[in-house]
């Protein structure tokens, strides 16, 4: 009589797992480095777009304006902030995450 088994033995289930480990080994610290990047990405275009804020802002009016103002102006990511001097010549944005960018804006668009 032949008996139909059906399922997976306990050494092709160690070994199942024992596949996994080694691929979230690799992969999780890959993933750690992606996290930083995306943060290092979100303030470069932070700071590309307090800069263009400034230039569409002298564009308007034809004077330059307090970083103050351009920043209200500049709709940036939750989580990055203006710290570091309030001045156009040293500003730097900062990611609650991790990381931080100092600009300056050209004292032409920016004043102060």
């Amino acid at each position: 009589m032949l008996r139909n088994e059906k399922g997976f033995t306990l050494i092709e289930l160690v070994m199942i797992i024992v596949i996994l480990g080694i691929l979230a080994a690799i992969a999780l610290p890959k993933y750690a480095d992606l996290a930083q990047e995306s943060r290092n990405a979100v303030l470069d275009a932070s700071v590309g777009a307090v800069k263009s804020a400034a230039i569409i802002q002298y564009a308007q009016s034809r004077t330059s304006t307090l970083l103050a103002s351009i920043m209200l102006q500049t709709e940036l990511d939750a989580a990055v902030t203006l710290n570091g001097g309030s001045t156009c010549a040293n500003a730097t944005l900062t990611h609650s995450g991790g990381g931080s960018r100092a600009f300056s804006i050209s004292s032409t668009y920016c004043s102060g």
